[in-house]
């Protein structure tokens, strides 16, 4: 899980671990890729605006990397998502605020 906002960030990590989910919290998403390098995620769950590199970027990377790995956007901005060009991108795009349950099925 990567969000700036902490309170996000962890709040979300809570809920999956709650159901059962190993899960590793970053509020930078240039840590998740220097974390991605060593080990090999199956999911991530990113905020989509953030600091120094956005979600969609990060997704982008990621699949280029491990195209099986899942990830799950996470947005207050749905329409701006929604605009940019995914090539073969594939991701879940989520709308704050996410039901529990939503972003539960969402990773699974």
């Amino acid at each position: 899980m990567v969000d700036d906002d902490a309170s996000v960030a962890d709040t979300i990590s809570d809920i999956l671990r709650e159901t059962g989910f190993e899960v590793t919290t970053f509020y930078d998403p240039l840590h998740v890729v220097q974390h991605a390098l060593e080990s090999e995620p199956h999911a991530v769950v990113t905020d989509y605006s953030m600091p120094n590199m956005n979600g969609l970027e990060l997704a982008t990377w990621l699949q280029k990397l491990y195209p099986a790995c899942k990830i799950v956007i996470l947005t207050g901005q749905a329409t701006v998502v929604a605009d940019q060009p995914a090539d073969s991108l594939k991701f879940t795009l989520l709308q704050k605020p996410i039901p529990p349950l939503a972003l539960i099925q969402a990773v699974q």
